[in-house]
């Protein structure tokens, strides 16, 4: 909800702002902002969020509609009245300097999501703020330890065993970090959940991503672990010696993005082409979010959808789906990170929040029909950032 403490750009402006400061907002203001039209006014400004909200958070939205749909039809109707409110309304920051000036680039600085599982704009939200979190851990500890990429698999099961599958998997990773030669070079974790669906086999396929911290030297070391080690511990864990598959390899370069879409793109470019992988590629696989929308969002298929929707929101329930371990998790701590699966998750504010020092201009967009619309702009000054706190 809006502050009642907020006031219009006007008031503001009478009760002490700067002249700079006055003028210029009050030209701003006196535009006409619209996503579909173009002001007469020779100081419009084309707002950083107008193209974010058209490829990013507008197809989210439109999924999440489809995902209310589902749940009504299911019979889930909490979970479906709460994913409809879901960014009902976002809102925009641009910095507002000491002359008046106003940043084009805004931050998302509030909306309401509702943290549904399967929510893909809570998804895709969540997803970005683990990117975060674990570039930062290993940016942090990069010059004290080597990091190894490791991808543990299951064979796929049907709907009615992904459940249990699942607690299977849980147990067999406890079991696999217990072995002697695992704890030996395994000096912290990050670990995480994903399910992909096959859908000519309709089957699913459970498995983890995870990244290991081991040792300096590791590599050429007399603990150093094969592939064919990995394969036959992970199958000792999972009593299953029908397992064919592990994926391992070395992370060799530093190079993180703090552009979580585009290190996505990159890793689907590189993805096998190459043993070894750069962190920003390691992270964004990651830090994907344990189910992606396209693999159980299907317009065209209502009937599937229903399925997929029912199966993964039953196996999913109650689960943590990423972990964070040893020299991770006592970074995670160092840090101040905040826990992404907590029901209050701050899943607005990604890197960072608005400077409290500063006067900022707040765009308010509300959905429409299929789109975002700008709905009305104010001006929020220091003193309301501290109330706020």
């Amino acid at each position: 909800m809006l502050s009642e403490n907020r006031k219009s750009t006007n008031d503001l402006a009478v009760r002490g702002a700067s002249p700079a400061l006055c003028s210029s907002v009050n030209a701003i203001f006196d535009c006409n902002i619209d996503n579909n039209n173009k002001s007469n006014n020779s100081q419009d400004i084309e707002f950083s969020e107008k193209k974010e909200l058209e490829n990013k958070f507008e197809p989210k939205k439109r999924n999440n509609i489809i995902l209310r749909d589902s749940y009504k039809r299911i019979g889930y109707l909490t979970k479906s009245n709460r994913v409809s409110d879901c960014g009902s309304f976002l809102e925009f920051a641009h910095e507002i300097s000491d002359f008046g000036d106003i940043s084009k680039s805004g931050k998302l600085h509030n909306a309401n999501f509702c943290r549904d599982r399967l929510c893909p704009m809570c998804s895709w939200r969540r997803s970005y703020k683990i990117f975060g979190q674990v570039s930062q851990i290993m940016e942090h500890i990069y010059d004290d330890y080597t990091f190894l990429f490791l991808t543990l698999t299951v064979p796929n099961v049907h709907a009615n065993e992904l459940s249990v599958t699942l607690d299977h998997l849980f147990s067999s990773w406890n079991r696999f970090t217990g072995y002697k030669k695992i704890k030996r070079i395994m000096l912290g974790f990050f670990r995480a959940l994903e399910i992909t669906y096959n859908e000519e086999k309709d089957t699913f396929h459970p498995h983890f991503h995870i990244v290991l911290a081991v040792p300096h030297g590791y590599i050429k070391s007399r603990d150093y672990l094969t592939r064919n080690d990995f394969l036959s511990m992970w199958r000792k864990a999972c009593k299953d010696e029908s397992i064919t598959q592990v994926d391992i390899r070395v992370c060799r370069t530093k190079r993180l993005s703090d552009d979580f879409d585009f290190s996505m793109d990159e890793w689907q470019r590189s993805v096998h082409t190459n043993d070894a992988r750069a962190l920003s590629s390691v992270v964004a696989e990651i830090s994907k979010y344990a189910v992606k929308d396209n693999d159980y969002l299907f317009p065209e298929d209502l009937q599937l959808t229903d399925y997929l929707v029912k199966t993964f929101c039953d196996a999913l329930f109650h689960r943590r789906l990423v972990q964070f371990g040893g020299i991770f998790k006592e970074t995670f701590r160092t840090l101040q990170l905040e826990d992404v699966e907590n029901e209050n998750a701050d899943l607005i504010h990604i890197n960072s929040k608005l400077n409290p020092a500063l006067s900022w201009m707040i765009c308010r967009y509300n959905w429409g029909i299929g789109a975002y619309k700008f709905a009305r702009s104010f001006v929020e000054s220091p003193s309301e950032h501290g109330a706020k706190r």
